[in-house]
């Protein structure tokens, strides 16, 4: 006996003309035009509503409110150092140097330019100004061969980790025209080069005036 395959007949499927609704054109897929201002009849519009509570914000014509206006300054500090463990206290440079910005509150950024010297905060008195410089020789000894000197046979290599451990920079917040420092906390500039060097900082001061 011989099979034959079942061949089953798809579905006609009959197409009915959409209804067309009030206020359409035939054959138009545009939504005819509002005559009428939006919101419920008798009732005032959203912006209607705004303009007679708060003209100001919709008045375009008069002054502008105070939108924050951020002032910038920048000076350099000039510095010759003595060389390696040289320490020098900036505060009453930057400190200075905030006073002609004219800013009232914002940030002063202290940076040193290059990459063997750093600048940060510290109790600026003679004990500590030793430690700091003692204790980044026990942490990062100069008498160590580094890859650097291997490379370039300079002998500073020692004088690039130790000022990127402390960092080039520093951030401190001016308020009421002044450094927002303790008491006992000063900014310091730090030699790591071997020799000694002549240094710039840049101080920028920003905020509001």
């Amino acid at each position: 006996m011989r099979l034959l395959p079942v061949v089953k007949s798809a579905p006609t499927l009959c197409y009915r003309p959409a209804k067309e609704k009030p206020g359409f054109a035939a054959g138009s897929h545009q939504e005819p035009r509002r005559t009428e201002p939006r919101g419920s009849p008798g009732k005032p519009s959203r912006v209607q509503g705004l303009r007679e509570k708060r003209p100001d914000l919709l008045d375009r014509t008069g002054p502008r409110p105070h939108t924050g206006f951020v002032k910038t300054h920048q000076e350099e500090i000039h510095l010759q150092t003595a060389g390696h463990r040289d320490i020098h206290d900036l505060t009453g440079k930057v400190a200075a140097i905030v006073r002609r910005s004219g800013v009232e509150t914002g940030l002063v950024h202290v940076f040193n330019v290059g990459s063997t010297a750093c600048v940060g905060t510290i109790e600026f008195e003679p004990g500590l100004e030793r430690d700091i410089g003692e204790l980044l020789d026990r942490l990062i000894p100069p008498s160590r061969s580094y890859g650097h000197e291997q490379a370039w046979h300079d002998g500073n290599g020692h004088s690039h980790l130790q000022a990127t451990l402390i960092g080039p920079d520093l951030t401190v917040p001016v308020t009421g025209g002044r450094l927002r420092l303790g008491t006992w906390q000063q900014i310091f500039h730090l030699e790591c080069y071997v020799d000694p060097r002549a240094r710039s900082i840049v101080v920028t001061v920003s905020g509001q005036p």
